[in-house]
Formats: C-alpha cells, sequence, structure tokens
C-alpha cells in the first residue's frame, strides 16, 4: 500500500506525484486538519443522520495518506481502480473522499485565485434576527486577517501585481448523450466537446477564475460575462490577445493592450507585425502559467468526472499551483 511514510524515503518521488516537497506536504496537512475535522463532525451532526457523533465506521486511512491520495489523483489522473489498489480502498470510497470531503476542506485552506462570477447580479441576502447563519456565513477569516473576496481587493493588496494577464482554456469532455448540451459543448476551435474556463493570471499567479462555460461559448462573451475588466485599477494593464476584438471601446477606463487583428483586404504594415511580435512575446506569460498548471494532469487531458465537480477541481489544482509558487497559505 502507498503511504506518505513510504514516499518520504525518496524525495524526488513525492514531488513528482503530488507536486509538492515533503515539507510543503507537511504545511498543507497541518492547515488542513482543523478544517476537514471541523467539516466532518458538521456532517455527523446533521438532523437526518440517526447516528450520534463518532459511531460508524472510522477511516482506514489516516489523514495524510488520504491527502496524499487526492494529490496523487489530480496530478497523475490515475484511474480510480487504480487508487484503489494502491490505497487499500474501495472506489467509491475514493470518490467519496476526494469531492466530498478533501476538495472542500482544501478550498478554505489553499491561496485560491477569486471565483466571484460579477455577470450574475447576485445580492447577499441578510440574515434575519435571531436565525442561524450558514456555513459561509459562520466561516472565520484565518490568522486573523480579513479574507479577500473579490479580485478588486486582491489587486489592491498587492499593488506589486502591475500587469494583469487575461486568457480562457478549454478541456476535453467525452461527448455528452443529451442532444442539446451535445450542441453547446461542441467547440469549433477544438473540433471536440469542451468545457472552457476564463483565467487571470499575473506573471506566475492565478488570481482569478470564472466557472466552466460550454466549450461553444466565445472567449468575448465570457470576459463580459464574468466583468473581471471592471475590477481592473487604471493603474495596471490588461494583456489580452487579439480575440477579444473591440473590447478597448466596451472599457474606456481599463488599460488594454492587445495584438492588432488585421481586416479582410487590410493586411498588416510591417510596423503592425512588429508590435503584435512585441504583444506576444509579453502576453505568451500567461500560457506558461496555463502549462504549468496543466502539469496536474486532471486538467490536461480528457476530464472523466462528473461536470459538477470540475470547478471545484479546477480551483483546487489552482491553489496548489499558487502555493507552490508563493510558499505560503495565505494571500
Amino acid at each position: 500500500m502507498l503511504t506518505v511514510k513510504k514516499l518520504r524515503r525518496k524525495p524526488q518521488h513525492f514531488h513528482r506525484f503530488t507536486g509538492l516537497a515533503p515539507q510543503a506536504f507537511d504545511e498543507l496537512r497541518a492547515a488542513l486538519e482543523p478544517i476537514y475535522n471541523a467539516q466532518e463532525h458538521q456532517r455527523k451532526s446533521q438532523r437526518e443522520r440517526r447516528r450520534a457523533v463518532g459511531g460508524g465506521p472510522t477511516f482506514t486511512l489516516v489523514l495524510e495518506d488520504r491527502l496524499l491520495m487526492t494529490l496523487v489523483y489530480f496530478r497523475l489522473y490515475v484511474t480510480q481502480p487504480l487508487l484503489s489498489y494502491l490505497f487499500s480502498l474501495d472506489d467509491s470510497n475514493i470518490s467519496r473522499e476526494i469531492n466530498q470531503r478533501m476538495v472542500p476542506a482544501l478550498l478554505e485552506v489553499l491561496p485560491l485565485p477569486m471565483r466571484e462570477e460579477l455577470g450574475l447580479v447576485q445580492a447577499k441576502a441578510q440574515p434575519k434576527p435571531g436565525a442561524q447563519a450558514s456555513p459561509e456565513t459562520q466561516a472565520q477569516p484565518r490568522r486573523g486577517r480579513k479574507k479577500i473576496g473579490s479580485l478588486a481587493e486582491l489587486l489592491q493588496a498587492h499593488p506589486e501585481f502591475k500587469e494583469i494577464f487575461i486568457d480562457a482554456t478549454e478541456q476535453e469532455t467525452p461527448r455528452p448523450e443529451d442532444p442539446l448540451a451535445k450542441q453547446q459543448r461542441y467547440s469549433g476551435k477544438k473540433k471536440r466537446h469542451t468545457l472552457k474556463t476564463q483565467v487571470t493570471t499575473t506573471e506566475k499567479l492565478i488570481l482569478h477564475v470564472s466557472g466552466h462555460v460550454p466549450g461553444r461559448v466565445s472567449d468575448l462573451v465570457l470576459l463580459r460575462f464574468t466583468g473581471v475588466l471592471r475590477q481592473i485599477p487604471e493603474d495596471r494593464t490588461a494583456r489580452l490577445d487579439r480575440g477579444y476584438e473591440s473590447i478597448e471601446s466596451e472599457y474606456p477606463n481599463v488599460h488594454i493592450e492587445k495584438p492588432i487583428r488585421s481586416q479582410r483586404g487590410h493586411r498588416l504594415t510591417a510596423l503592425g507585425r512588429a508590435y503584435n511580435q512585441m504583444q506576444n512575446r509579453l502576453r505568451v506569460l500567461v500560457e506558461h502559467v496555463l502549462g504549468r498548471l496543466k502539469k496536474y494532469q486532471v486538467l490536461a487531458g480528457r476530464f472523466r468526472g462528473r461536470v459538477g465537480s470540475y470547478d471545484g477541481c479546477f480551483a483546487a489544482c489552482a491553489g496548489l499551483h499558487n502555493f507552490r509558487r508563493m510558499g505560503v497559505l495565505s494571500w
């Protein structure tokens, strides 16, 4: 059986299997344990549960081995039957552990990118006096600091992020059986069925990820929907690719730089081609960030899981990437 104790004997394999060094893994486990235990206590305290808290079967694996199993799944994206063999667990237990327990806990601990969708006009309902607050409301900011809740707050807290890069990435999924979903997920660019996610980055870190949309949705429509450009201060530069045509006129207060797109019957001049080459060299940094993110194979090949779990996996991998680059678990 694969365990943390065995894998520590080979630090190089530890890093290749999990994406983290043993010391970083220990820091993550220490921060994860109280969050994980609190979520388990809340789950076992639900009214519909007939057993008392503490009743029922216990976990076969200790927390650090369950965390190892989740990181191996993200990093290598092996099948659940293989994970079942490596960790001596049933397939159904692996699915429940990763999707229902470990991923929600990781989303509370890691330095995640912002995920608010500004295109959805939502008002947060204030709790009535005497009413019990929701789990989201009950969550307290860690380390005594105000928890950053939007991209605008994140950029305000980090004035060193002078250039912001925005791009969309697509990942293949199996062809849906539903005719409408089949039509909506088909990407004319990739010539296959995909899910599309917009990513906002700096040179090294991921600042914002959108929820997934069907591959048929254009990058420009997704950018308008998320409203990311509205949150970028005037003293920052937003770098886009040439697919975001005429976006500058919609956001006159944002400093946007992107390559020039040639028009039918009007080829680019030598000066225009040189300008585009310069812009592409500056903008290629977002491709490097996406390439490092897709070292987590769960985001690289065909996504085999349920579509409902995709955003959680994407955000967790983005948080792991930020943790690796920053070396700390807080923005």
